[in-house]
């Protein structure tokens, strides 16, 4: 195609800065509207067209990719810039007109030759001064960018760069906030020294990740708590349900005059509108083309504010542009049966028996006073949150019955592995398992999650506040019980359910069915007491009486008659001698027993007694058996 004639480009400036000047452009015009243009570039011109002229910068990346771009959206929002898309090996004749009309301080280009030629930089120099930052890869580029525009920072947000979605969202939310974006490999389990080595040199405290476990794997989670960063995980079973989450972290307390929608299903029109959002200081949410996903048109319908999409009618419909929801609603935990029992609040789970013997010379700690769990399959050191705060609860009743510091800081050290190696789901602490697990033809995948686990961090933290006065314990007792509150879905941490009526806490929560385990379903109530003990919440009290109420409905499937009581109760898979195992067998009529003490009701102590009469330990197994996990199910 031939150039065209500078008389003719002359007359198509003229003509766009007349009509610039005719429609001010700073200003965004009450109720809702539509910024879009026949192509990527004219769209990202209208949006551009939202910023006042004479920006200090103005951002430009390719509109064929997206990886450059998303760094520089949250660096656009930050420092109140417009970003521009423009193609490989020309700068479009919208792009220039539009650069004409802003004529920003300085242009920075995003990305090396590969992604924008140098031809294009060559014509964004003749309109202001232009640089080039890149880097040899979409992570070295936006680490460049963070230390050419931020070069010091307290917060930072990381997403995935193997994607756009969260990026996108993320980008506008961090940059309105002054925070950078910084991109990862989330399909790595750990990000390379280097990174660690730029957030330290920023002076990062706090990383706020976006996605779940698919887009930015939990071990990297693990690995900048464990390094001493302060981390929090926004994130949703969709992309949709991410932006919401991100968003509602960021704009928790703000009213926003607007809000953005743009496509969840490819990245041009969003790109820009995130620099747009995050410089307005209002959430960008994204939306199928025809309806709006129900979580974030609740969150819109909320906000009550403009509604500024961003895309053409191919890209977001009409009916998506007026916030029609798309069918369907958030899952939730449905009724489950209770007993309206009047909790004792002056018993002590474990008071009888700790959970695990901390003077038991096969436990082994390692240098900071961490208990060391070994795979049962390959022999590798692993975290393994029930062996956790079981031992951390045993050293703080041994300090509580001894005086010697050194067991309260045995128990400290346990809660605090557990705080570092956590997940998050909105906002509720979740302990993952990271490795397989694998009973009688099944296996369960990673990560996994475990109400057992959940219920016995809850005690050990509850009672590490109760015992030192120190916040950071309740903030962790307070997020570990948000989890007994969210329902199960596909893809995110859970652990509890019901069925057919009957309130659940399942020990082995993921790929494989329910096992609806005894032992792990009361400790974990143990937990929710424990938290109810400390603050009189009535929903805690409900979860405790399902939770025991569903104990004495399932003990006809646990008991057997005249012999080793059922690890387990679903049927017909647990009711088998495969299952039938001693020391759970004692840990069961225990159990029982202190849960008739905590609810008053003799029916748990009839139980107990069948089982004791149904079988009982020989003198030469006269010694209780441990409360700890180290069988686990039968493999």
């Amino acid at each position: 195609m031939r150039a065209m004639p500078n008389r003719i480009v002359a007359v198509l400036v003229t003509a766009v800065l007349a009509w610039s000047l005719a429609n001010p452009i700073a200003a965004i015009a009450d109720g809702d509207e539509r910024l879009w243009g026949q192509t990527r570039y004219e769209t990202s011109v209208a949006v551009s067209q939202r910023f006042d002229p004479r920006p200090a910068v103005a951002f430009v990346a390719t509109g064929t990719d997206y990886p450059d771009a998303l760094a520089g959206a949250a660096a656009a929002a930050a420092t109140g810039g417009p970003l521009l898309l423009t193609s490989r090996t020309h700068l479009p004749a919208v792009v220039r007109m539009e650069l004409q009309r802003l004529k920003p301080k300085k242009i920075i280009v995003l990305g090396l030759a590969g992604a924008i030629s140098d031809d294009v930089v060559k014509s964004l120099s003749a309109l202001a001064p232009t640089e080039r930052v890149g880097g040899a890869d979409r992570y070295a580029t936006s680490q460049r960018l963070i230390d050419r525009v931020f070069s010091s920072t307290r917060s930072v947000a990381i997403a995935t760069g193997r994607g756009y979605a969260d990026a996108l969202v993320t980008g506008a939310a961090a940059g309105g906030a002054g925070a950078p974006l910084l991109l990862i490999d989330g399909g790595r389990t750990v990000v390379p020294t280097g990174t660690i080595a730029a957030l330290r040199r920023w002076g990062v405290e706090e990383i706020a990740i976006a996605g779940g476990h698919g887009a930015v794997d939990i071990h990297i989670e693990q690995q900048l708590r464990t390094a001493g960063f302060a981390v929090t995980r926004h994130a949703g079973p969709t992309r949709f349900e991410t932006a919401v989450a991100v968003n509602a972290a960021y704009y928790s307390a703000a009213t926003p005059d607007a809000v953005f929608l743009s496509t969840g299903l490819d990245f041009p029109d969003a790109l820009s509108a995130s620099a747009l959002a995050g410089h307005r200081h209002a959430p960008l949410y994204l939306t199928r083309k025809t309806c709006v996903p129900k979580a974030a048109h609740d969150a819109i319908t909320d906000l009550d504010a403009d509604l500024i999409t961003v895309g053409g009618v191919g890209a977001v419909s009409a009916a998506a542009a007026a916030n029609t929801a798309c069918p369907g609603s958030a899952p939730r935990i449905p009724k489950w049966a209770t007993t309206g029992w009047e909790l004792s609040s002056d018993i002590v789970p474990y008071d009888d028996r700790t959970p695990v013997d901390v003077h038991d010379r096969s436990i082994t700690l390692d240098a900071t006073g961490l208990r060391i769990y070994e795979r049962r399959d390959n022999g590798v050191r692993a975290d393994h949150p029930v062996a956790y705060a079981q031992y951390g609860i045993s050293a703080l009743m041994e300090y509580q019955r001894t005086g010697t510091k050194l067991w309260l800081d045995r128990a400290l050290r346990h809660g605090e592995r557990l705080t570092q190696m956590r997940t998050e789901r909105d906002g509720a602490w979740w302990f993952p398992y990271l490795f397989p697990w694998t009973y009688y033809e099944r296996t369960l995948t990673v990560p996994w999650w475990s109400g057992m686990a959940q219920g016995e961090a809850l005690s050990l933290f509850v009672r590490l506040h109760e015992e030192t006065g120190d916040a950071r314990w309740w903030t962790a007792a307070e997020q570990t019980w948000a989890s007994f509150l969210q329902p199960p879905v596909a893809g995110s941490p859970w652990s509890t359910m019901v069925d057919r009526g009957r309130l659940f806490f399942e020990e082995y929560a993921g790929n494989q069915p329910p096992l609806l385990v005894l032992n792990g379903q009361v400790f974990a109530a143990f937990g929710v007491y424990d938290y109810w003990q400390a603050t009189g919440d009535p929903r805690a009290r409900a979860y405790v009486d399902g939770a025991a109420t569903t104990v004495l409905k399932i003990m006809p499937l646990i008991r057997k008659p005249g012999g080793v009581s059922y690890y387990c109760a679903q049927e017909p898979y647990c009711q088998s001698s495969r299952w039938q195992n001693a020391n759970y067998h004692a840990i069961h009529s225990w159990q029982l027993d202190t849960l008739a003490r905590l609810t008053g009701d003799t029916a748990f102590t009839k139980w107990a007694d069948l089982l004791r009469s149904d079988w009982q330990r020989s003198a030469r197994f006269a010694q209780p058996p441990t409360l700890g996990w180290e069988d686990g199910p039968p493999q």
